[in-house]
């Protein structure tokens, strides 16, 4: 990134960053951080003097529960080697975060020694390990929310101590690195940046903007419409991403009990063809008051690209937010060869409806899959059953 960027976008940055890991679930760190601080500033635990690494152990303590909750529904191995990986990482956040409250380490050592044997249960070479201790693994981690969340007693008794048996694991992934190559330095010339703005104030009907970086070959904008802030990013000929506070938008919502399907369908679709997308499918819709969240994406032999949704936040009768994603992308799915109903075998009871197939990509693999949600006690989780063989494959 040029080295204006950070300059420039002084004024705006912190405010769109906070907006944009609001509205997206770009990164499930992140974002899971910024709701947790916004649903927990008035929890009323203890008095402290550094609230942050509070916010940060409820953040983790939910995300946490939230996971090995979806580990109950595992059936198959490597369905649960994806979660024990996502549940490690929270249980180390979770246990950092503890250690940085600087409370009175008596009266969390039961907290210390269930986050010490869950991580150890985790880095079991068998993930057998961990899928027997699902249920107790769970009940734990809610109690334990509770407990740092509401201040609520939490006693751990050792039921996850695997007696010294756990050693790390030594298959293949276990010293992979994940870390994702920086951007390079801009590449948008004059002429490309003028092509940006004009293409932003004409779509988005701005009434400022201003330019405040590149990255790649992307533009990027500070933005204001009808006196609220925000930012625009393009590429090309299209608007890769967007977004303004959609806090003052959502009370121009026409009906008083809050926006519509169909309107909120309607808006997300137009809003994705004006940014350059068109084509795209609407894969899920979730409604919340005056605002809903509408994902679109392509449908490759009959199967959705889940995984590559573009996101619109449509607040009131507007698209306040709109990012891309990954939805140009293109598939090659293998063919289908298990009918849903005899997929629906390798499915835990219980299923919201019936399964939709979908591609995933599963260890850099092209996969087709049905997918089946399933409303828990802590919220809404999905298994992946392969249209290929039959076979559970993933758990979300």
């Amino acid at each position: 990134m040029v080295n204006d960027l950070s300059e420039k976008r002084s004024n705006i940055g912190i405010v769109a960053a906070l907006i944009a890991a609001f509205i997206f679930s770009l990164s499930a760190l992140v974002t899971g951080l910024v709701l947790g601080i916004r649903n927990n500033m008035n929890a009323d635990r203890r008095v402290r003097t550094n609230d942050m690494p509070h916010y940060l152990l409820i953040d983790s303590a939910e995300s946490l529960n939230h996971t090995l909750s979806a580990m109950r529904l595992c059936k198959d191995r490597d369905a649960a080697r994806e979660l024990e990986d996502t549940a490690l990482v929270f249980t180390v956040r979770a246990e950092t975060a503890l250690e940085c409250e600087n409370l009175d380490w008596l009266a969390e050592r039961d907290g210390e020694a269930f986050l010490n044997d869950l991580a150890t249960l985790l880095h079991s070479a068998e993930t057998v390990d961990a899928l027997k201790y699902a249920d107790a693994a769970y009940g734990y981690s809610q109690a334990f929310l509770k407990h740092v969340k509401n201040g609520e007693s939490f006693k751990y008794d050792g039921g996850l101590d695997l007696s010294g048996g756990a050693q790390n694991r030594t298959d293949k992934s276990a010293g992979r690195a994940d870390k994702k190559q920086g951007e390079s330095e801009s590449n948008v010339s004059d002429a490309q940046k003028q092509k940006a703005e004009k293409l932003i104030e004409k779509t988005l009907k701005t009434d400022k903007i201003e330019f405040v970086g590149g990255y790649g070959k992307k533009a990027e904008f500070s933005v204001e419409r009808d006196g609220v802030i925000g930012y625009a990013t393009a590429e090309g000929d299209k608007i890769t991403e967007f977004a303004f506070s959609h806090g003052g938008y959502g009370s121009q919502s026409k009906d008083k009990n809050g926006i519509k399907k169909d309107d909120a369908v309607k808006i997300a679709t137009e809003c994705a063809k004006a940014c350059g997308y068109d084509g795209l499918n609407v894969f899920n819709t979730e409604i919340n008051g005056d605002t809903a969240t509408v994902k679109l994406c392509k449908a490759f032999k009959g199967a959705m690209a889940c995984d590559e949704c573009a996101s619109v936040i449509v607040s009131g009768d507007k698209a306040v937010a709109f990012t891309a994603g990954k939805s140009d992308c293109k598939h090659d799915v293998p063919s289908v060869k298990v009918t849903e109903e005899k997929a629906r075998e390798s499915a835990p009871e219980g299923a919201r409806s019936t399964g939709v197939l979908v591609t995933r990509k599963v260890n850099g693999k092209e996969r087709v899959c049905y997918e089946y949600a399933y409303d828990l006690d802590d919220g809404v989780h999905y298994v992946y059953v392969c249209a290929e063989n039959g076979k559970q494959m993933q758990v979300k």
